[in-house]
């Protein structure tokens, strides 16, 4: 499975790899930049379906957490 997010809070790159240890998941890739008050995140996962599934979905619910941060980054972001 792989994700491609932008988060508001970097912390957030730390909560989703600490989620996928939890599920016995492993990350295979995780690629994240910060700039003021945004973050680009790309990660790949690897484990059991279920465990995808149950990791999928509360990193979803990070999303909805942070929703106000919008869907497009910062002007000049690369």
């Amino acid at each position: 499975m792989t994700c491609d997010l932008l988060l508001r809070d970097a912390r957030s790159v730390a909560r989703i790899i600490n989620l996928a240890h939890r599920f016995n998941c492993r990350c295979t890739r995780i690629d994240a930049s910060a700039v003021p008050g945004a973050t680009t995140a790309s990660f790949a996962f690897d484990g059991p379906a279920v465990a995808l599934t149950r990791l999928r979905a509360q990193i979803d619910r990070i999303l909805d957490y942070e929703a106000p941060a919008g869907a497009c980054l910062p002007e000049g972001t690369p």
